[in-house]
């Protein structure tokens, strides 16, 4: 050993002497966690961040009294533990007034890292425990660090808190651990550090969904992921009360629907709108169709031909000779002529807003009487409407059977 590693050794003997006159006082485990060492590519920052996790969970944990640690590399090199020999690291340990030291490496394991920490029991020179972990990458922080160092020191111990992660089939959902709201629902799962061993309930709840709840035990050092489902909640329809008529629509599978009973109800109102609009139009069809036919009527006997027998050389519509139009005869002609006209023209629209209202009639029909009423037999109770229409010479006629 240089005299350089020498003069290390006994600094660490001088100074370990009030540490350990402390510690004993206080009844707690005198603990160094040495700084780790990285490995494989792996960057010195996160071996530190885990150094830093490890020690201020050691320093929170009154089971334990943390001691000043070194950096691992340098202890090895001081005590010449190249392979972290148990006897070799063991006089490491006694050297910083230690009972129990936590030492280890941090690797890249492919996108990831991995860490392994050791648990040495200093006075016996055995390493009680360890503990592999692999780290996401995307956890490889600070903050996350510090949630997973309970469980790690937990596992090491074999007591001690552990931890928990909750997932839900939905985004948003609010998590609650023994009543306690500690996260919501995300693409991520909620993580809960440093959950006491023992029973516990733990509950996702969000607006429209039931409440679930799952209760659990956890073991000292464990990391328990847990993951709850939640469903929308039911609506249930209340019961008519007794003499109250409630129509429905039977589906396939034989029960009927009353979604479906109030659709059909609006498809019977739009029927009967549909019929009155087809039966108003084909009345001002008819209506103006008759006034077409008495303006060509009253048109008759302004009507000129030409014929040789008569002496102006024009008959009228009866073959009878007649005289030229005055000038009062063509506004009059040229009046009744544009009423004609409109009058036809409003004729043809209102055959086509009737047509309109039959096709819509004819349509809600179906929907709201014969599809509804299709699977019962023609004797039970329903109403059978089938409307008719024909041209003739005096217009349209409509005729509906019963």
């Amino acid at each position: 050993m240089t005299s350089r590693g020498l003069g290390t050794v006994l600094f660490l003997f001088v100074s370990s002497a009030a540490l350990r006159t402390a510690v004993a006082e206080s009844g707690a485990i005198p603990t160094a966690v040495l700084g780790l060492e990285a490995l494989d590519g792996a960057p010195d920052n996160l071996a530190a961040d885990i150094t830093d996790a490890l020690r201020q969970r050691v320093a929170a944990t009154k089971e334990y009294q943390l001691l000043q640690g070194k950096d691992l590399v340098e202890v090895k090199l001081v005590f010449a533990c190249p392979d972290e020999a148990p006897a070799c690291m063991s006089q490491a340990g006694k050297s910083l007034g230690a009972s129990k030291l936590i030492f280890g490496n941090v690797k890249k394991a492919g996108g990831d890292f991995q860490v392994t920490l050791k648990l040495l029991d200093v006075n016996r020179a055995v390493v009680e425990s360890f503990e592999t972990d692999t780290i996401p990458k995307k956890r490889a922080d600070s903050s996350s660090l510090r949630q997973l160092a309970p469980a790690w020191l937990a596992k090491l111990s074999g007591k001690g808190n552990g931890a928990i992660t909750v997932r839900a089939n939905f985004s948003g959902a609010a998590v609650s651990l023994d009543g306690t709201k500690v996260g919501v629902t995300g693409s991520d799962p909620v993580a809960v550090a440093d959950v006491a061993p023992g029973k516990h309930e733990v509950s996702v709840e969000k607006s429209g969904y039931t409440t679930t709840k799952q209760e659990f035990t956890l073991a000292a050092g464990q990391n328990l992921p847990l993951t709850l489902s939640l469903s929308p909640v039911s609506v249930e329809v209340p019961k008519p009360e007794p003499g109250a008529v409630v129509e429905r629509h039977r589906t396939d599978s034989g029960v009927e629907s009353p979604s479906d009973s109030g659709s059909h109800t609006l498809a019977r109102t739009g029927f009967w709108v549909a019929v009155v609009g087809a039966l108003a139009s084909t009345g001002l069809a008819l209506k103006f169709g008759l006034d077409v036919r008495d303006i060509n009527s009253q048109l008759d006997q302004y009507r000129r031909f030409s014929c040789t027998t008569s002496p102006t050389g024009l008959c009228d519509s009866h073959g009878a000779s007649a005289q030229q139009l005055s000038l009062a005869d063509k506004n009059t002609v040229a009046s009744k002529t544009d009423q004609g006209d409109r009058d036809q023209t409003l004729q043809w629209v209102f055959v086509g807003v009737g047509g309109a209202f039959a096709i819509a009639g004819g349509y809600l029909l179906y929907k709201g009487y014969l599809a509804a009423e299709g699977s019962q037999s023609a004797s039970n109770h329903g109403l059978r409407i089938f409307p008719t229409a024909t041209a003739s010479a005096g217009g349209i006629v409509a005729e509906f059977d019963f």
